[in-house]
């Protein structure tokens, strides 16, 4: 009787073989502003981690006209592109940061800036709004 006493409890305390809970990735696109000036630096970071630590991400960076792509990261820079799948892919671990210098062109035009993040089998896609305003007037020397 005492065996099986025993053997009833142990078998009430143990749980099972111990399963770790998959965690979120917690993927972060953000920008200096969502008005940035013609030909002025304008930064954006794009962060990605995982149980609060850098996690290895892979990312193409595209320009969106309504949602119609129109430029993309390639060649070290944002250039004129076509199709959802345009851009070059830059690979990451935990943050990327860069600088965009909006062209005259895009002034006045309601645009989106767009990080499509792969990371762990899962693909995301991370959007601010963008309307380019005119360049601050330069000032003359008194």
């Amino acid at each position: 009787m005492r065996l099986c006493v025993l053997l009833v409890a142990v078998l009430a305390a143990w749980e099972g073989p111990a399963v770790a809970a998959p965690t979120a990735v917690k993927l972060t696109l953000a920008s200096t502003s969502t008005k940035p000036k013609v030909n002025e630096p304008w930064r954006w970071t794009l962060t990605a981690r995982e149980a609060g630590k850098p996690v290895a991400a892979k990312a193409r960076l595209q320009i969106l006209l309504g949602t119609t792509v129109v430029g993309c990261f390639k060649g070290g820079t944002m250039a004129s592109c076509a199709g959802p799948a345009a851009g070059e892919t830059i690979a990451f671990r935990g943050k990327r940061t860069g600088v965009i210098r909006w062209p005259a062109q895009a002034q006045g035009v309601r645009l989106t800036f767009q990080a499509v993040v792969t990371v762990n089998g899962m693909t995301r896609r991370l959007r601010v709004p963008v309307n380019v305003q005119p360049a601050a007037p330069a000032t003359s020397p008194p």
